[in-house]
C-alpha cells in the first residue's frame, strides 16, 4: 500500500483523473488479480480454492486483492455459514473480452 502523499501515489492519482483509460487499468492492475478474474469467469470460488490454485501468494496479497476486487465490485464475496464465496459480477464479466484478448497476445 502506497503512502497517499507520496510522489507515486500523488502521479498515480494526477495519470488517474487525465486518463479514463489508466483509472480502468487501476481497478484490476495488481499481480494477482488477473489470475483471479481468470479463474472466477469459470466458476464461483471460496478462499481455499484459490490457495490450492495459486499456492506461491501469501494469505495477507490473496486477502488483499480480493477486497480490492470486491470494493471496485468487479467480483462479489457472498459468506455462508463455512465459508465466503467468491463470484464476478456483471461489471466484472464486461472484462472477459479484455482478459481473452490479453491472454491471446503473446500466442502468435
Amino acid at each position: 500500500m502506497r503512502k497517499e502523499n507520496s510522489s507515486n501515489s500523488i502521479n498515480e492519482k494526477a495519470l488517474q483523473r487525465f486518463c479514463i483509460a489508466s483509472k480502468n487499468l487501476a481497478l484490476f492492475s495488481g499481480r494477482w488479480k488477473l489470475s483471479i478474474l481468470f479463474q472466477l469467469m469459470e466458476q464461483e470460488m471460496n478462499y481455499s480454492d484459490f490457495k490450492v490454485l495459486l499456492p506461491e501468494i501469501s494469505d495477507r496479497t490473496l486477502s488483499k486483492q480480493l477486497s480490492e476486487l470486491v470494493e471496485n465490485n468487479l467480483i462479489s464475496k457472498v459468506k455462508n455459514k463455512t465459508s465466503s464465496i467468491y463470484a464476478i459480477t456483471d461489471k466484472g464479466r464486461k472484462l472477459e473480452p479484455i482478459l481473452q484478448l490479453l491472454s491471446d497476445f503473446s500466442k502468435d
